[in-house]
């Protein structure tokens, strides 16, 4: 076979490749087209616009003379979704170390992190309201603190549990401190651990802000919601959320990418189970 051939086997191999790892996306996209436009066809524009009315709602919404900044609003639920995910993640790790490396702090700790997952969302934010009145962070932070901790806090543990014992007992045998345990085994353990609680506190910190939001502030993209949602303007509440769904979308998926791309390796070498 000549080069020339092997250049175009391999030209026409990427290209299937490529439609078929991106085949299932635009037939996706395209039952959502469709499905979209089926139900705006059976429905009142009120409830469920066309296309033609959204693409107008994104003009109102972020064209000139727009009722609300969407650098503001935005800027705003952004700020209260990464100060709430910093302080879920270093209390979550900082709980979830010392649940997993002490079983008498397991065993207090545990029941107050179980009896967390008891209380929905919109009761911590209306107790928050309640508690703290209309504020600028707290209300948001405090909600979304409350909620997506515990998951870190398990998360870390089960982490820390997953550890092979005979690790640390061997780094003792050779008389290592415990910092250098703790940088280079559990630590470097963790690393998996702590970078899929960043996307599950992400994912989660944006979604209970938003009902946060509604309930505790005066400004934010959950605001705006809610004065859509009174107004009875369903095409401007998908205008203002679609941006915010797609921006957290993306980050997903490139912190999943990133993860697969550095962590895949813990999956390709674990010891098959037994039967």
């Amino acid at each position: 076979m000549s080069e020339t051939e092997r250049s175009v086997n391999a030209s026409r191999f990427g290209l299937q490749a490529w439609v078929n790892g991106r085949l299932p996306i635009v037939i996706s996209v395209l039952v959502v087209v469709v499905g979209w436009n089926l139900t705006a066809a059976t429905t009142p524009s009120y409830i469920f616009p066309t296309a033609v009315e959204l693409v107008a709602a994104f003009q109102e919404a972020f064209g000139p003379g727009a009722e609300f900044s969407a650098v503001n609003n935005y800027g705003m639920t952004l700020a209260r979704v990464a100060v709430a995910s910093i302080c879920c993640l270093v209390v979550g790790v900082t709980a979830g170390i010392v649940m997993g490396t002490s079983e008498r702090a397991d065993d207090y700790l545990f029941v107050y992190v179980l009896a967390t997952f008891a209380f929905p969302s919109v009761i911590w934010a209306f107790l928050a309201v309640i508690w703290f009145g209309l504020t600028i962070w707290f209300v948001a932070v405090f909600t979304v603190f409350m909620i997506v901790t515990p998951y870190v806090a398990i998360s870390i543990k089960e982490g820390i549990e997953e550890l092979d014992p005979k690790l640390p007992e061997m780094a003792q045998a050779f008389d290592a401190s415990p910092l250098l345990v703790w940088q280079n085994i559990y630590i470097p353990h963790l690393y998996p651990h702590i970078f899929s609680s960043i996307r599950l506190t992400i994912t989660l910190a944006w979604k209970i802000t938003l009902i946060a939001e509604i309930f505790g502030t005066t400004t934010g993209l959950g605001q705006i919601i809610n004065f859509y949602f009174q107004a009875n303007q369903n095409h401007m509440i998908i205008a203002w959320a679609l941006p915010m769904m797609l921006l957290m979308f993306g980050v997903d998926r490139g912190l999943h990418r990133i993860e697969t791309e550095r962590y895949s390796w813990r999956t390709d070498h674990e010891p098959p189970k037994a039967a």
